[in-house]
């Protein structure tokens, strides 16, 4: 069954009938009263291509459209988002809107919008820092609901997760004081932290502030909805590695059936995080190397960086919903082993390699003393070869355990070398892009061509046979 937004786009997105019904019913309804409607949802599942449905009805329907994101997590720019959107309208709006706002409302937002500010005798200041602009929020207000005057206003704010406290207080202000015109605002953001006073806010629609507000949780599509995203013809299994891996969020499905269980493509995962500070881009890098879980302590020696820097980094991957507590207050993992194969494969080879043998040493087990002299360790270039996918059966010395080792595939000298180094199956699992049901599969093979029964035996004949570099 089509929707009207379906037809103004000429395709609907697979499994979302419920949501766009929502959106339609929104647009129309807004045509008599203001009105909110809020998207919510994990990183890649869908919001933005739900937004952009609402957006063709609305310009099909004769809305004027104004649409806009917030950039960085904290940015400095006040309303920022709101100016984003609302910028190249006031523009094309043009002078007259200063005289229908009057003078006093035009120089408070003469600081905040550029459009505004323009061919104004005086240069306008700056937009007060005072987090209780009243008076300016109450501007805002004015002149949302005088851009909404002609043809009615559909004002889009994505990510609004990372909006900055001003434009969290003009949201507030709107839900208890919404225009009065036909305006539609249309939020979307992350299910993270940050979001926490955006669903208070929602709770104001339970004390009657704001009635019309609709919220859809936009969840992960079922299975069959999201192999419908696939081509035909694919082979069942890396159909069923693919669905697995995407986890039913249609984005990271995308990114992941042109290569299989990885992403290969750096541009299409940088444009997504591209909002993340230097700190916290370098903070993911490190996490993805290291693999799941994680401790902070291993991500700033993996990072080269001072722990302090490390958990701000860390607290911003969790605004952005791209980690989660492992259950434990000192180790994170990452929401999907997906997104780390995306931040893992968009780093540079050379800083990569450099980082994979500063895991190993940062999750090299403890020996205890008392236990007598441990056997000496395969070297960390070997190791880090290994994890960087160099042919390790080729050119091994001649020695004791080498022609045991000639015998094993490339992936099973990666787990013989990663098990040999004291990692566990799930932590190997998590390093590789692996299902730990997997890595047991790698292990019984290993098990059974070295004619071992124990990790030990692994570690031995790894230490004897492997390449010292």
């Amino acid at each position: 069954m089509e929707t009207a937004l379906s037809q103004a786009t000429g395709s609907a997105p697979v499994g979302r009938h419920q949501e766009l019904l929502v959106l339609e019913e929104s647009l129309r309804l807004a045509r008599t009263s203001a009105r909110i409607v809020s998207l919510a949802g994990e990183p890649w599942v869908g919001k933005s291509r739900l937004l952009a449905e609402l957006i063709a009805a609305a310009h099909d329907d004769g809305w004027t459209v104004a649409s806009g994101r917030a950039g960085r997590l904290g940015g400095p720019v006040p309303f920022e988002v709101f100016v984003d959107a609302l910028d190249d309208q006031l523009a094309r709006i043009g002078p007259d809107l200063a005289g229908r706002l009057g003078p006093q409302e035009a120089d408070r937002l003469a600081g905040v919008f550029p459009a505004l500010a323009a061919g104004r005798r005086e240069p306008a200041g700056p937009a007060p820092a005072d987090p209780d602009a009243y008076w300016l929020i109450r501007a805002m207000r004015t002149l949302i609901g005088q851009a909404a005057e002609a043809n009615g206003l559909l004002l889009v704010l994505d990510d609004v997760h990372r909006a900055d406290p001003l434009s969290l207080q003009l949201l507030d202000h709107l839900v208890r004081h919404p225009p009065q015109a036909p305006v539609l605002i249309a939020l979307a953001y992350r299910d993270s932290p940050t979001a926490r006073h955006l669903s208070s806010l929602r709770t104001l629609r339970a004390h009657g502030a704001m009635p019309s507000w609709r919220h859809l949780d936009v969840a992960p599509l079922p299975e069959r909805d999201a192999a419908a995203l696939l081509p035909p013809g694919l082979d069942p299994i890396r159909r069923q590695l693919l669905l697995r891996d995407a986890a039913g969020v249609p984005g990271l499905l995308h990114a992941l059936r042109d290569a299989g269980r990885l992403p290969v493509d750096p541009d299409a995962a940088s444009v997504d995080f591209r909002a993340l500070s230097p700190v916290a881009w370098r903070t993911a890098c490190a996490a993805a190397v290291l693999g799941d879980p994680f401790t902070p302590g291993s991500v700033a020696e993996v990072a080269e960086l001072p722990l302090e820097r490390v958990l701000g980094g860390l607290d911003d991957l969790r605004s952005e919903g791209l980690i989660r507590p492992d259950g434990h207050l000192r180790r994170f993992r990452f929401r999907h082993p997906a997104v780390s194969g995306l931040v893992l494969r968009a780093t540079d080879a050379g800083w990569r390699y450099g980082a994979q043998g500063r895991a190993l040493h940062a999750t090299a087990p403890t020996v205890d003393p008392a236990a007598g002299p441990a056997a000496a360790p395969m070297p960390l270039s070997a190791m880090t070869d290994a994890l960087a996918g160099d042919e390790l059966t080729a050119g091994l010395p001649d020695g004791p355990g080498a022609v045991e080792l000639a015998s094993l595939s490339r992936r099973e000298v990666q787990v013989a070398v990663l098990v040999s180094a004291g990692f566990t199956n799930q932590q190997i699992a998590g390093r590789m892009q692996l299902s730990p049901k997997t890595v047991e599969t790698y292990l019984s093979r290993i098990f059974k061509k070295l004619g071992v029964v124990s990790r030990t035996q692994v570690a031995h004949l790894v230490g004897r046979g492997g390449r010292h570099l």
